[in-house]
């Protein structure tokens, strides 16, 4: 009786463990531990989310930031969401690595997302990212502390998603502005569309990259093309951005992701073989690609996973950290400049948090053009708003103070007026 009872206790310790989830080793790569706690604090601010998909199509996941009433600014809250789901990736790719794979299961694996070997990333709503979502900034982290907590969190993060064995694309649509573009490239490749910009507006801020994107971007254009980049905020477009070896894949408005999936596709499929397979559809050549494409990431990774690597990002840390929360600094974020043309969403940030709409791309670069002594205010008048899924043509907009309030068809519009 007491053998059958080790016997019963062992077989449901067996199970337990087989049950539980393996423990999260990061083992490609950190630049920054003990993080946790500022993660944690981070959380607690603001709006918005990150989301991961790892069955978006066979080996690709889709990584969608999601703040669309604030052009998909990162919030602290969605910082420590994109944290969390590079844990996870970390968790799957080395569980997967780590697994004794065979035919019998392989089915089943590549149905759970487990053997992913690219990752989209991109935003809501037709923009990908406005990089850090002021309305949080001005409340919680325009102050040298928090700003080096941020900086710390975002510079991790972006590390070791670069560090993942996993190839990466930013799916570009709309606007990426600030720590949008040095999320950018965080990615291995780009694709954007044809009406895209990308554009390094920290200068503007009184500040340079915190999130680790000056190293990244020196990396992929050069020296001279990152400080021209950087230093006058000057878009990157799709035709400079092929030039500047930049930008990979060039999409119709509304296309970037599908794009981005064919050209991971690329990565997926190495042989007309794997359109035969086994009886389950899958033959060796899909698992053996699976684990050289991660490999062949892994060796390319190595490269940055080093002293002097991480050096350099701990130096461009200390400066970010030098200028963040300084007088000039916080002017320039309360106080923007109208005449800038960073600030394309002058005239589109005024929709309040009620708001159930947005304005259509033809807004924003009629904005951005006005902005840039491009076109006339009467041109700029010309506006379309999309409100309830309706599109609303002919609203005029006229600058008043941020305390003027209209109510427009049900919905509340702030910092102007609808007429």
């Amino acid at each position: 009786m007491i053998l059958n009872l080790r016997k019963s206790i062992n077989s449901s310790l067996t199970s337990i463990q087989k049950n539980l989830k393996p423990r999260i080793i990061r083992r490609f790569g950190s630049l920054h531990e003990n993080l946790t706690s500022i993660r944690e604090e981070l959380r607690k601010l603001g709006h918005g989310s990150v989301t991961f998909d790892p069955k978006h199509s066979l080996g690709i996941g889709l990584l969608t930031l999601q703040n669309p009433k604030r052009h998909n600014a990162l919030s602290g809250k969605m910082m420590a969401e994109l944290s969390d789901i590079v844990d996870e990736l970390e968790n799957i790719v080395q569980t997967n690595t780590d697994a004794n794979l065979n035919h019998e299961n392989n089915e089943c694996v590549l149905n759970k997302g487990d053997n992913l070997v690219g990752i989209i990333v991109t935003g809501s709503k037709n923009t990908f990212c406005s990089g850090l979502d002021l309305s949080v900034a001005k409340d919680h982290i325009l102050t040298p502390e928090n700003g080096k907590k941020m900086s710390l969190l975002m510079q991790d993060t972006l590390f070791r998603f670069g560090q993942l064995p996993l190839i990466s694309v930013a799916a570009v649509e709309g606007h990426a502005l600030g720590g949008g573009a040095e999320l950018v490239t965080a990615c291995d490749h780009r694709c954007i569309s044809e009406t895209s910009k990308i554009r390094f507006v920290q200068v503007k801020m009184c500040v340079i990259p915190g999130w680790g994107g000056g190293k990244r971007l020196i990396d992929i254009i050069g020296e001279i093309n990152a400080l021209k980049i950087m230093g006058t905020s000057e878009p990157i477009t799709a035709k400079n951005g092929l030039e500047l070896g930049f930008v990979d894949v060039i999409a119709p408005h509304g296309e970037c992701v599908n794009r981005a999936r064919e050209f991971l596709d690329r990565y997926v499929y190495f042989s007309e073989r794997n359109e035969v397979g086994n009886r389950n559809g899958i033959n060796e050549d899909r698992i053996n690609s699976v684990k050289a494409v991660r490999g062949l990431k892994s060796l390319i990774s190595r490269t940055k996973n080093n002293e002097e690597y991480k050096n350099f990002l701990r130096y461009e840390h200390e400066l970010f950290c030098s200028l963040w929360g300084r007088q000039e600094n916080v002017d320039a974020v309360l106080k923007p400049s109208k005449k800038d043309p960073m600030f394309i969403p002058d005239v589109i940030m005024f929709l309040s948090e009620e708001v159930e709409g947005y304005f259509t791309e033809e807004v924003l670069n009629e904005e951005e053009k006005f902005l840039c002594g491009e076109s006339s205010k009467d041109d700029r008048h010309k506006l379309k708003i999309i409100i309830d899924g309706k599109e609303h043509t002919k609203k005029k907009v006229s600058d008043h103070s941020s305390d003027t309030l209209l109510n427009t068809q049900g919905r509340s519009f702030h910092h102007g007026q609808i007429t």
